[in-house]
C-alpha cells in the first residue's frame, strides 16, 4: 500500500475516487440544476479532474459532454438562480477552455450571459445591494472578473463600475465601515465572513488591483477601514476569533463557508496586494489558530464537504501552503485530506458519504458544495498536488 507523507493511503483514496465517478455517473439524474456548486456543471468538471487523474482521454470528452448538457438544461430548469448559477457558467467555461476541455469563443458564447447579468448587477447597485460570493451585487462581479482575464479592455469597465458602487455603498461608523447585507430582505445583517460578509467584498477588491482593473490608491482608505471594522468585531475565544453576523454573535465553526478561515486567507491576500506587512502577518497568525483545532468540540466539522467539511478546509489551508510556503499550513492541508476519508463510512447518502445539512434536497448528497463530487476533486487534487487546481471556482482567488 503506497501511503503519502500526510498518511493518506494513496490506494484507498484512488479506490474512493473510483467508487465516487461510479456513484456520480449512476445518478446524476439527481442533478435537475444546470449550476456548478449544486448542479450539472459540477459532473463537466469533475469528469476533466479525472481525466487528469487516470490520464485518459475519455473522461475529457465526457466533461465536454456534461457541459453541453448543462447548457440544455438551462431553459427548463426551474430553479435556477441568480447570480450563482449563471456566474457559475461563465467561470466553468473559463476553467475547461484554459484547461484545453472546450474550444470556444468566450466572448460569443457568453455574449448574451454578459448582456443580462450587466443589467442585474447595475439593479443590485442600484439598491446598495453589494452582497458576497452568491449574492447581489458582487455576485455578478465574480462573473465579469473572470471575464476580465479574456477581454480586460470591455469588462475592465465593468469591474471600475462596481467598485465605484462598492465603494460607495460603503457604510461609515466609529468602529470603520461596512456593508449591510439583503441576502435576508426582512432582516438587517452585517455579515464578516465568507460568502456574505466584507471578507468576501475585499478579497475581491485584492484580486480586482492584482489584476490592474482598478487603482489601488483608490481603494486603500476603504479597505483599511473595513479591516478595522473586521478588528473591532474580534471576539475573546478558546477557538475562534471572529463571529460572522454582527448583529447575531454565535458560535463560529471551521470551514471554507464561514468563520475564521475566509477571514485570515483575505488578509493574507490584501496584505500581499497592498503591501501591508501587519494585515498579512495577522492573517497567517489566525490560520495558524486555525491549524491547532481539528476535534469537532471546536471545529463544528460533521461531513466531508467542500463548503462546511474537511475537503474545503484541505483545499483553503492547501492553497495558503502554496502562497506562503507555511510548513504548519501544508501539514494541516494534508491532515484534512485524510480525514476526509474518515467521513466515507455513512450507511446512506452516496459513496459512504452524507451530508451534515441540507437534506430535503435531493442535490445535496451528490453535487459539489456538499456532496461526492466536490468530495472526489477534493481528493484528486491531493494526489495530484502538481497537476491541477481549482482554486478560483471554490473563491480562494
Amino acid at each position: 500500500m503506497v501511503v503519502q507523507e500526510s498518511g493518506l493511503s494513496v490506494d484507498v483514496a484512488d479506490q474512493k475516487i473510483r467508487e465516487i465517478y461510479r456513484v456520480v455517473e449512476a445518478n446524476q439524474e439527481q442533478l435537475t440544476s444546470f449550476g456548478f456548486s449544486r448542479g450539472f456543471l459540477g459532473i463537466s468538471v469533475f469528469n476533466y479532474l479525472y481525466s487528469v487523474h487516470a490520464e485518459k482521454q475519455q473522461y475529457v470528452d465526457r466533461a465536454r459532454e456534461a457541459f453541453f448538457q448543462a447548457c440544455d438544461m438551462i431553459d427548463g430548469d426551474l430553479t435556477k438562480s441568480y447570480p450563482q448559477d449563471f456566474a457559475e457558467l461563465g467561470l466553468v467555461a473559463q476553467y475547461l477552455v484554459e484547461a484545453d476541455v472546450l474550444d470556444l469563443d468566450l466572448s460569443v458564447f457568453l455574449e448574451d450571459i454578459d448582456t443580462i447579468l450587466l443589467q442585474k448587477m447595475r439593479y443590485e447597485l442600484r439598491q446598495k445591494h453589494i452582497g458576497g460570493f452568491v449574492n447581489g451585487a458582487l455576485g455578478y462581479g465574480l462573473y465579469f472578473l473572470q471575464r476580465a482575464r479574456y477581454d480586460q479592455a470591455r469588462m475592465g469597465l465593468i469591474i471600475a463600475e462596481l467598485v465605484d458602487g462598492i465603494l460607495a455603498s460603503a457604510i461609515q461608523s466609529d468602529k470603520g465601515c461596512y456593508w449591510q447585507s439583503k441576502l435576508k430582505p426582512s432582516t438587517v445583517t452585517t455579515y464578516l465572513s465568507f460568502p456574505h460578509g466584507s471578507a468576501a467584498i475585499l478579497l475581491f477588491l485584492a484580486k480586482v488591483v492584482e489584476m490592474g482593473l482598478y487603482p489601488a490608491t483608490r481603494l486603500q482608505r476603504t479597505i483599511s477601514d473595513a479591516v478595522r471594522f473586521l478588528e473591532a468585531h474580534r471576539v475573546l475565544n478558546d477557538y475562534y476569533q471572529f463571529i460572522d453576523i454582527v448583529e447575531s454573535p454565535h458560535k463560529s465553526r471551521l470551514a471554507l463557508c464561514y468563520g475564521d478561515m475566509g477571514i485570515g486567507y483575505m488578509l493574507i491576500r490584501i496584505g500581499t496586494v497592498f503591501a501591508n506587512e501587519t494585515w498579512a502577518l495577522n492573517g497567517l497568525t489566525l490560520l495558524k489558530a486555525c491549524t491547532a483545532r481539528r476535534q469537532e468540540s471546536n471545529t463544528g466539522v460533521q461531513d466531508a464537504s467542500v463548503l462546511f467539511g474537511a475537503t474545503g478546509l484541505a483545499l483553503l489551508f492547501d492553497r495558503v501552503g502554496q502562497l506562503t510556503g507555511e510548513i504548519s499550513m501544508h501539514e494541516t492541508a494534508n491532515f484534512w485530506y485524510t480525514e476526509v476519508l474518515r467521513y466515507g463510512y455513512s450507511s446512506s447518502g452516496y459513496a459512504g458519504f452524507r451530508a451534515a445539512y441540507n437534506q430535503w434536497h435531493l442535490h445535496t448528497n451528490l453535487a459539489f458544495s456538499e456532496g461526492i463530487i466536490g468530495i472526489g476533486c477534493g481528493l484528486i487534487k491531493a494526489l495530484n498536488p502538481n497537476k491541477l487546481n481549482f482554486d478560483d471556482l471554490i473563491w480562494l482567488y
